[in-house]
């Protein structure tokens, strides 16, 4: 198989896709403690899984990757986009 296998941590479907996974994702954001806390849970639950992102509530995102590099990007668009209610 070519390509890669990305999959949504909440998406129905099964635990297989989710174990099959080169990158996995959420959906839902969250505070970016509690985004970081995921990223490293699903990265020691799923060996398989070199790429984990997760919405920050600010609209930014945090990236988690297998060598144990953690990003937290910052959110984008126009200065005076409305942000994300909290």
């Amino acid at each position: 198989m070519n390509g890669l296998l990305v999959v949504r941590l909440d998406a129905g479907g099964g635990e297989s896709w989710r174990e099959c996974a080169d990158m996995l994702y959420a959906a839902r954001p969250l505070a970016l403690p509690e985004a970081r806390s995921l990223t490293s849970l699903v990265l020691e639950r799923y060996p398989g899984c070199g790429l984990v992102c997760v919405p920050g509530e600010d609209g930014g995102w945090v990236l988690g990757s297998r060598s144990r590099l953690t990003v937290v990007t910052l959110p984008t668009g126009p200065p005076d986009a409305p942000r994300p209610l909290r």
